[in-house]
């Protein structure tokens, strides 16, 4: 399946925890632009080197129960990508006592990806640096009708996108009529059970400058094979414009995954492994 597009869709599964620039929420007095806690209200855009347009909205509130005995933020997220038409949505609650849990869905062309996590806030002992560490399971449902069609359809080069196919992923599946059971057998299913793990780091360097990384890694337990690591740095700035902040940010992104034990009939390769590197540049409005 050398479907790069497959992969371009495969590549949203590194958002399966509360990712860099969908994480910058709104600033508000206590808590950081970049800190996934914030709960302001925010609307931003972004776009790629490839020209793809994400645009996002959302936001929170703040002690919704616990009487102010504790402190507590639930923040709900949607992102819309204009080209792929790609869809994104998170809800998330944070709560002192014991960290923070949320749901993730990603309605793609080809996979859709339902996450549920646990993350736990940290702050270093330099007093500034924080980290976010979580945990994470992943229903994959891989459309696999739909891969068929886009392989029938001639959009399966050896390389889109900026994915390059390497070693052991020689197939040549675009010149026949396959279906969706033939993909399905290929993978050795349409489904996956996903654990991963995510590191999401915030410095800000002063009032006006910081730094977010983030590594991921993941892999599935059951149903199609797959491995990802996912590592993304990001560089803001933030400003004042009348009463709101707003936000500018460059971000770096590379993702490698790998399909693994592929049963494919026109070669001996059983892998396919994908890669992609993404700049993007994006401001966010916070009120």
């Amino acid at each position: 399946m050398n479907n790069s597009k497959t992969f371009t869709t495969l590549g949203l599964v590194a958002a399966l925890s509360l990712s860099t620039s969908a994480a910058v929420f709104a600033a508000d007095t206590e808590v950081h632009d970049a800190d996934p806690r914030n709960t302001s209200w925010r609307g931003g855009i972004a776009t790629d080197q490839n020209g793809e347009i994400k645009l996002v909205a959302g936001g929170g509130f703040d002690n919704l129960y616990g009487n102010g005995e504790y402190q507590t933020q639930t923040i709900m997220i949607g992102e819309y990508f204009t080209q792929s038409e790609d869809f994104r949505f998170r809800l998330a609650n944070f709560d002192e006592r014991f960290g923070g849990v949320y749901l993730d869905v990603n309605i793609t062309d080809a996979v859709d990806l339902y996450t549920a996590g646990y993350m736990l806030p940290l702050t270093a002992t330099n007093d500034t640096t924080m980290f976010f560490p979580s945990v994470n399971y992943t229903y994959i449902d891989f459309d696999t009708n739909k891969m068929a069609g886009d392989i029938n359809a001639g959009m399966a080069p050896a390389q889109l996108n900026g994915y390059s196919l390497g070693s052991g992923s020689s197939f040549a599946l675009e010149s026949m009529n396959i279906s969706g059971g033939d993909i399905k057998a290929m993978l050795g299913g349409d489904d996956a059970h996903m654990a991963s793990v995510n590191l999401y780091g915030l410095h800000p360097w002063n009032d006006t400058h910081y730094t977010v990384f983030q590594a991921f890694g993941g892999s599935t337990y059951g149903g199609v094979e797959m491995q990802m690591v996912d590592l993304v740095l990001l560089q803001g700035t933030r400003t004042k414009v009348g009463d709101a902040v707003f936000n500018i940010y460059l971000e770096a992104k590379y993702t490698n995954i790998k399909l693994d034990d592929i049963n494919n009939p026109m070669s001996n390769s059983t892998y396919v492994r994908g890669e992609d590197t993404k700049i993007s540049v994006g401001f966010d409005w916070r009120f």
